[in-house]
Protein backbone atom coordinates (compact mmCIF):
# COMPACT_ATOMS: atom_id res chain seq x y z
CA UNK A 1 0.00 0.00 0.00
CA UNK A 2 1.27 3.35 -0.76
CA UNK A 3 2.26 5.07 2.12
CA UNK A 4 0.99 8.29 3.55
CA UNK A 5 3.95 10.41 4.42
CA UNK A 6 7.48 9.63 3.07
CA UNK A 7 9.32 7.58 5.03
CA UNK A 8 13.08 7.44 5.44
CA UNK A 9 14.59 5.21 7.71
CA UNK A 10 18.43 4.20 8.28
CA UNK A 11 19.70 1.10 6.50
CA UNK A 12 21.69 0.52 9.96
CA UNK A 13 19.96 0.85 13.25
CA UNK A 14 20.70 -0.14 16.39
CA UNK A 15 18.41 -2.58 18.48
CA UNK A 16 18.14 -4.76 21.40
CA UNK A 17 20.60 -7.85 20.43
CA UNK A 18 23.05 -6.20 17.64
CA UNK A 19 22.73 -3.95 14.30
CA UNK A 20 20.41 -4.39 11.65
CA UNK A 21 21.51 -4.40 8.08
CA UNK A 22 19.59 -5.13 4.87
CA UNK A 23 21.58 -7.93 4.37
CA UNK A 24 21.88 -9.51 8.03
CA UNK A 25 19.09 -8.85 10.43
CA UNK A 26 20.56 -9.28 13.75
CA UNK A 27 17.12 -9.21 15.62
CA UNK A 28 15.88 -11.97 12.96
CA UNK A 29 18.03 -14.20 14.66
CA UNK A 30 17.63 -12.85 18.08
CA UNK A 31 15.08 -14.26 20.65
CA UNK A 32 12.96 -11.88 23.04
CA UNK A 33 14.26 -12.08 26.14
CA UNK A 34 11.93 -14.30 28.52
CA UNK A 35 9.29 -12.11 30.50
CA UNK A 36 8.70 -12.74 34.09
CA UNK A 37 7.29 -16.12 34.44
CA UNK A 38 3.92 -16.70 34.91
CA UNK A 39 1.98 -19.82 35.41
CA UNK A 40 0.58 -20.38 31.48
CA UNK A 41 -2.59 -22.58 32.95
CA UNK A 42 -3.54 -19.47 35.08
CA UNK A 43 -3.28 -16.90 32.77
CA UNK A 44 -4.82 -18.81 29.72
CA UNK A 45 -7.60 -20.37 31.57
CA UNK A 46 -9.99 -18.78 34.07
CA UNK A 47 -11.56 -21.99 35.00
CA UNK A 48 -8.92 -25.00 35.16
CA UNK A 49 -10.89 -27.10 37.59
CA UNK A 50 -13.75 -27.03 34.82
CA UNK A 51 -11.64 -28.91 31.91
CA UNK A 52 -12.92 -32.24 31.18
CA UNK A 53 -10.95 -35.55 30.46
CA UNK A 54 -9.99 -36.57 26.79
CA UNK A 55 -7.99 -38.62 25.01
CA UNK A 56 -5.79 -38.08 22.03
CA UNK A 57 -6.66 -39.76 19.14
CA UNK A 58 -3.89 -40.80 17.03
CA UNK A 59 -5.57 -40.91 13.52
CA UNK A 60 -7.08 -37.50 13.76
CA UNK A 61 -4.35 -35.69 16.04
CA UNK A 62 -7.03 -34.22 17.64
CA UNK A 63 -8.42 -34.70 21.69
CA UNK A 64 -11.98 -36.33 22.11
CA UNK A 65 -13.90 -36.57 24.95
CA UNK A 66 -17.00 -38.58 26.84
CA UNK A 67 -19.26 -36.75 25.13
CA UNK A 68 -17.13 -36.43 21.96
CA UNK A 69 -16.36 -32.80 22.04
CA UNK A 70 -13.30 -32.80 19.56
CA UNK A 71 -10.59 -30.48 20.70
CA UNK A 72 -6.99 -28.96 18.98
CA UNK A 73 -4.40 -27.44 20.73
CA UNK A 74 -5.37 -23.89 20.00
CA UNK A 75 -2.93 -20.66 20.09
CA UNK A 76 0.37 -23.00 18.68
CA UNK A 77 1.66 -24.11 15.03
CA UNK A 78 3.77 -27.14 15.06
CA UNK A 79 5.49 -26.46 11.60
CA UNK A 80 5.81 -29.14 9.45
CA UNK A 81 9.59 -30.42 8.91
CA UNK A 82 11.24 -29.49 5.80
CA UNK A 83 11.42 -32.80 3.91
CA UNK A 84 7.32 -33.35 4.77
CA UNK A 85 6.14 -30.08 3.80
CA UNK A 86 6.58 -30.76 -0.04
CA UNK A 87 5.65 -34.61 0.97
CA UNK A 88 2.45 -35.82 1.99
CA UNK A 89 2.42 -36.51 5.60
CA UNK A 90 1.04 -33.59 8.20
CA UNK A 91 4.19 -32.78 9.92
CA UNK A 92 2.55 -31.05 12.48
CA UNK A 93 0.37 -33.75 13.48
CA UNK A 94 3.60 -36.36 12.68
CA UNK A 95 5.25 -34.27 15.38
CA UNK A 96 2.40 -33.64 18.10
CA UNK A 97 1.85 -37.71 17.38
CA UNK A 98 5.62 -38.16 18.53
CA UNK A 99 5.33 -35.93 21.61
CA UNK A 100 2.19 -37.47 23.40
CA UNK A 101 3.97 -41.20 22.19
CA UNK A 102 7.13 -40.09 24.28
CA UNK A 103 4.21 -39.60 27.69
CA UNK A 104 2.39 -42.97 27.27
CA UNK A 105 1.20 -42.38 31.41
CA UNK A 106 0.04 -38.72 30.69
CA UNK A 107 -3.50 -37.64 31.69
CA UNK A 108 -5.22 -34.77 29.67
CA UNK A 109 -8.40 -32.92 29.86
CA UNK A 110 -9.38 -29.84 27.52
CA UNK A 111 -11.22 -26.60 28.00
CA UNK A 112 -12.58 -25.06 25.00
CA UNK A 113 -10.48 -21.78 24.32
CA UNK A 114 -13.03 -20.30 21.64
CA UNK A 115 -16.36 -21.40 19.39
CA UNK A 116 -16.17 -24.49 17.46
CA UNK A 117 -15.08 -23.92 13.90
CA UNK A 118 -16.61 -25.21 10.76
CA UNK A 119 -15.38 -29.18 10.99
CA UNK A 120 -16.42 -29.32 14.11
CA UNK A 121 -12.95 -28.77 16.15
CA UNK A 122 -13.14 -26.60 19.43
CA UNK A 123 -10.12 -24.78 19.93
CA UNK A 124 -8.90 -25.57 23.29
CA UNK A 125 -6.77 -25.50 26.28
CA UNK A 126 -4.73 -28.77 27.39
CA UNK A 127 -3.52 -29.87 30.35
CA UNK A 128 -1.33 -32.88 30.92
CA UNK A 129 -1.07 -33.99 34.27
CA UNK A 130 1.26 -37.40 35.41
CA UNK A 131 -1.74 -39.07 36.81
CA UNK A 132 0.32 -39.18 40.15
CA UNK A 133 -1.29 -35.95 42.06
CA UNK A 134 1.20 -34.07 40.29
CA UNK A 135 -0.01 -30.74 39.00
CA UNK A 136 -1.63 -30.11 35.88
CA UNK A 137 0.24 -28.47 32.98
CA UNK A 138 -0.86 -26.53 30.05
CA UNK A 139 0.73 -28.26 27.01
CA UNK A 140 0.94 -25.28 24.72
CA UNK A 141 3.65 -24.04 26.78
CA UNK A 142 5.00 -27.81 27.32
CA UNK A 143 5.24 -27.71 23.85
CA UNK A 144 6.81 -24.04 23.50
CA UNK A 145 9.36 -24.82 25.75
CA UNK A 146 10.46 -28.14 24.11
CA UNK A 147 10.42 -26.25 20.90
CA UNK A 148 7.83 -28.70 19.16
CA UNK A 149 5.64 -25.81 18.36
CA UNK A 150 5.77 -21.92 17.88
CA UNK A 151 3.59 -19.35 19.39
CA UNK A 152 0.40 -18.92 17.14
CA UNK A 153 -2.06 -16.22 19.46
CA UNK A 154 -5.57 -16.50 18.18
CA UNK A 155 -7.30 -16.72 21.23
CA UNK A 156 -4.97 -15.94 24.04
CA UNK A 157 -5.16 -12.61 26.15
CA UNK A 158 -2.87 -10.44 27.68
CA UNK A 159 -1.25 -12.66 30.50
CA UNK A 160 -1.66 -15.73 28.63
CA UNK A 161 0.47 -14.19 25.35
CA UNK A 162 2.93 -13.33 27.51
CA UNK A 163 3.38 -16.57 29.35
CA UNK A 164 3.04 -18.23 25.94
CA UNK A 165 5.73 -15.83 24.40
CA UNK A 166 8.23 -16.50 27.64
CA UNK A 167 7.56 -20.37 27.17
CA UNK A 168 8.47 -19.59 23.19
CA UNK A 169 12.05 -17.69 24.33
CA UNK A 170 12.67 -20.21 26.25
CA UNK A 171 13.24 -23.01 23.47
CA UNK A 172 14.83 -20.26 20.93
CA UNK A 173 17.25 -19.05 23.68
CA UNK A 174 18.33 -22.74 24.12
CA UNK A 175 17.95 -23.67 20.69
CA UNK A 176 15.75 -27.17 21.81
CA UNK A 177 13.72 -28.65 19.23
CA UNK A 178 12.63 -26.78 16.23
CA UNK A 179 15.10 -23.87 17.14
CA UNK A 180 17.95 -25.86 16.58
CA UNK A 181 17.53 -26.95 13.51
CA UNK A 182 18.06 -25.10 9.67
CA UNK A 183 14.52 -26.47 8.96
CA UNK A 184 11.77 -25.75 8.81
CA UNK A 185 12.78 -22.09 8.89
CA UNK A 186 10.97 -20.21 11.91
CA UNK A 187 12.06 -16.62 11.64
CA UNK A 188 12.26 -14.57 8.22
CA UNK A 189 13.40 -11.10 7.86
CA UNK A 190 10.47 -8.37 6.98
CA UNK A 191 13.56 -6.26 5.63
CA UNK A 192 13.99 -8.57 2.63
CA UNK A 193 11.46 -9.92 0.82
CA UNK A 194 12.57 -12.61 -1.37
CA UNK A 195 13.16 -14.51 2.16
CA UNK A 196 9.89 -15.47 2.16
CA UNK A 197 10.19 -17.71 -1.55
CA UNK A 198 8.25 -20.57 -0.72
CA UNK A 199 6.90 -19.81 2.81
CA UNK A 200 3.28 -18.68 1.20
CA UNK A 201 0.69 -20.55 3.07
CA UNK A 202 3.23 -21.39 5.92
CA UNK A 203 3.12 -20.05 9.59
CA UNK A 204 6.43 -18.07 10.36
CA UNK A 205 7.87 -15.68 12.70
CA UNK A 206 8.62 -12.21 10.61
CA UNK A 207 11.23 -9.53 12.11
CA UNK A 208 11.95 -6.13 10.57
CA UNK A 209 11.59 -2.26 10.66
CA UNK A 210 8.59 -0.69 9.35
CA UNK A 211 9.18 1.86 6.86
CA UNK A 212 5.82 3.45 6.69
CA UNK A 213 2.28 3.51 7.54
CA UNK A 214 -0.74 3.62 5.30
CA UNK A 215 -4.18 3.54 5.56
CA UNK A 216 -7.99 3.57 3.65
CA UNK A 217 -11.11 3.70 5.14
CA UNK A 218 -11.58 -0.24 6.33
CA UNK A 219 -7.76 -1.23 6.28
CA UNK A 220 -4.44 -0.05 8.04
CA UNK A 221 -0.88 -1.00 6.71
CA UNK A 222 2.31 -1.37 7.71
CA UNK A 223 4.50 -1.25 4.79
CA UNK A 224 8.70 -2.73 5.43
CA UNK A 225 9.57 -1.96 1.95
CA UNK A 226 9.26 1.53 -0.09
CA UNK A 227 7.52 -0.38 -2.58
CA UNK A 228 4.40 -2.21 -2.10
CA UNK A 229 4.06 -4.00 -4.71
CA UNK A 230 6.91 -6.23 -3.85
CA UNK A 231 8.23 -5.73 -0.18
CA UNK A 232 7.05 -7.42 2.99
CA UNK A 233 3.45 -6.00 4.19
CA UNK A 234 0.99 -6.31 7.24
CA UNK A 235 -2.60 -5.66 7.35
CA UNK A 236 -5.60 -5.08 9.42
CA UNK A 237 -8.58 -3.99 9.12
CA UNK A 238 -9.60 -0.35 10.77
CA UNK A 239 -12.52 -2.07 12.85
CA UNK A 240 -9.65 -3.84 14.87
CA UNK A 241 -7.25 -0.71 15.14
CA UNK A 242 -8.27 -0.42 19.05
CA UNK A 243 -7.53 -3.59 19.99
CA UNK A 244 -4.43 -3.53 18.77
CA UNK A 245 -3.63 -0.01 20.34
CA UNK A 246 -5.21 -1.73 23.68
CA UNK A 247 -2.38 -4.37 23.79
CA UNK A 248 0.53 -2.18 22.31
CA UNK A 249 -0.61 0.60 25.07
CA UNK A 250 0.77 -1.59 27.91
CA UNK A 251 4.43 -1.06 27.05
CA UNK A 252 3.92 2.74 25.82
CA UNK A 253 3.10 2.10 22.32
CA UNK A 254 0.02 2.93 19.61
CA UNK A 255 -0.24 1.72 16.00
CA UNK A 256 0.54 5.12 15.03
CA UNK A 257 3.99 5.57 17.05
CA UNK A 258 5.35 2.51 15.13
CA UNK A 259 6.87 3.78 12.01
CA UNK A 260 10.70 3.35 11.90
CA UNK A 261 10.29 0.81 14.88
CA UNK A 262 11.25 -2.85 14.95
CA UNK A 263 8.85 -5.51 15.17
CA UNK A 264 8.12 -8.94 15.55
CA UNK A 265 4.61 -10.41 13.34
CA UNK A 266 3.59 -13.28 13.30
CA UNK A 267 0.77 -15.08 10.85
CA UNK A 268 0.40 -16.97 7.68
CA UNK A 269 2.65 -15.32 4.82
CA UNK A 270 0.24 -15.14 1.63
CA UNK A 271 1.46 -13.74 -1.81
CA UNK A 272 -0.11 -10.73 -2.48
CA UNK A 273 1.66 -7.75 -4.17
CA UNK A 274 4.81 -9.41 -2.40
CA UNK A 275 4.61 -11.38 0.32
CA UNK A 276 2.61 -9.99 3.16
CA UNK A 277 0.25 -11.05 6.28
CA UNK A 278 -2.70 -10.41 8.36
CA UNK A 279 -2.92 -9.08 11.93
CA UNK A 280 -6.31 -11.03 13.22
CA UNK A 281 -5.24 -10.72 16.73
CA UNK A 282 -3.45 -8.08 18.29
CA UNK A 283 -0.92 -10.33 20.19
CA UNK A 284 0.66 -11.21 16.80
CA UNK A 285 2.39 -7.98 16.67
CA UNK A 286 5.08 -7.29 18.93
CA UNK A 287 7.75 -4.43 19.59
CA UNK A 288 11.39 -5.08 19.77
CA UNK A 289 12.56 -1.84 20.92
CA UNK A 290 10.87 -1.30 24.26
CA UNK A 291 10.21 2.20 25.91
CA UNK A 292 10.09 0.42 29.59
CA UNK A 293 12.87 0.79 31.64
CA UNK A 294 14.91 -1.85 32.44
CA UNK A 295 13.82 -4.29 30.04
CA UNK A 296 16.79 -4.04 27.55
CA UNK A 297 15.43 -2.67 25.05
CA UNK A 298 13.15 -5.81 24.12
CA UNK A 299 9.23 -6.45 24.14
CA UNK A 300 6.24 -8.44 24.66
CA UNK A 301 4.33 -6.03 22.71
Amino acid sequence: MPSLRAASVALVAGVAVGVATPAAFAAEQAPLTPLVPVKADAACAERPEKAVPVTFDNNDAVFVSASGARFFVGDIQVPAPAAEIVGRQNGGDQSLRAYLASRPDVELTALPAGPENRWGLTPGWVFASSGSGGDAVLLQADLLRAGVAIFAPDHAGAACADALRAAEAQASQAKAGLWGKSAPRLVYSADAPKSFTGASGHYVIARGRIVSLGKTRSTRYLNFGNYWKTDFTVTLKASDEEDVNTALGRFGWTLDALEGQVVEIRGSVQDRDGPSMVLRHPEQLVVLNDKRAGRDGQSSN
